[in-house]
């Protein structure tokens, strides 16, 4: 039986190694923090964009939760740190995969404080670290995601010379919109997953706001890339679905919360009208 304990032991304490478990650590300038889980990545540095997901608790009161309020890990830029409570130089004492908690005495946060805390309460700041980013992974990510979506859904698109994917459903008998026109649009935006976050023809979508088309000038950047893109390559009367990859839409940071970060998107259009930009409109930039 006492072996038997002792193999227990031995077996134990590699599975808490294994998990980066250990005692409270300090970073350089005296925060106290735990690993919890010690990931096999490279370390951050200065530089790196990280996507991580993030808890903040009060106590063990849980304050807020990254991954429930966006919905995918959240973009930290490690950047040098400007006092010992922004957690930089914590950060980068960390690897990918990596989880661990910060502990900050609250009579140590700076002043003004926020409200809802005491004397002798303490701020914990988890950060589950995913990995690095990387614009090429991610591309390469996002286009077996947009293939795997077209198929699926059994449309039939072409990807124009900005990258917006456009399947024409019904073709437009009119002319297509140049740089500076006003276009007015019906529109539905969704999530791959099929999720709906916004469409000028849902009033559960927007309570209270009529329901016409979306109008703005195009090619002036008054909406995201992908936009711009696409119904710049329908022609007026046209009905459409755009697949738009993360960086012609909201990128790496996303349009919270709604709209994750790196999030493709998908927008079943119609160009309803077209109207020519005047002189003094075209000029403008």
């Amino acid at each position: 039986m006492k072996k038997n304990n002792q193999l227990l032991v031995a077996a134990l304490g590699l599975f808490m190694a294994s998990c980066g478990a250990g005692g409270p650590k300090k970073t350089p300038s005296g925060v106290e923090y735990t690993v919890h889980k010690s990931g096999s990545g490279a370390q951050l540095k200065l530089g790196d964009t990280v996507l991580m997901n993030i808890t903040q608790r009060l106590n063990d009161s849980i304050l807020a939760e990254s991954r429930k309020m966006v919905g995918a890990p959240v973009p930290v830029l490690i950047s040098k740190s400007v006092n010992k409570y922004d957690l930089m130089e914590g950060l980068a004492l960390l690897h990918e995969g990596d989880s661990a908690t910060f502990i900050i005495p609250w009579d140590s946060l700076p002043e003004p404080r926020p409200p809802f805390g005491k004397k002798g309460d303490k701020l914990k700041v988890t950060f589950a670290v995913e990995n690095k980013y990387s614009a090429a992974a991610q591309t390469a990510k996002e286009e077996k995601e947009i293939k795997d979506y077209l198929d699926a859904h059994k449309l039939n698109a072409t990807k124009n010379e900005e990258g917006v994917y456009i399947a024409v459903s019904e073709p437009g008998t009119g002319d297509k919109p140049k740089a500076g026109d006003t276009v007015f649009v019906h529109y539905t935006g969704k999530l791959l997953n099929g999720k709906v976050f916004d469409s000028s023809q849902d009033s559960t979508l927007r309570p209270g706001m009529p329901l016409e088309p979306i109008k703005f000038p195009i090619g002036q950047g008054f909406v995201i890339k992908g936009w711009d893109a696409g119904i710049g390559s329908l022609s007026k009367g046209s009905k459409a679905t755009l697949v738009i990859p993360s960086s012609l839409a909201y990128g790496l940071q996303g349009s919270p919360p709604a709209i994750p970060s790196n999030s493709v998107l998908v927008f079943d259009v119609q160009l309803v009208d077209v109207k020519s930009a005047t002189p003094a409109t075209a000029k403008k930039k």
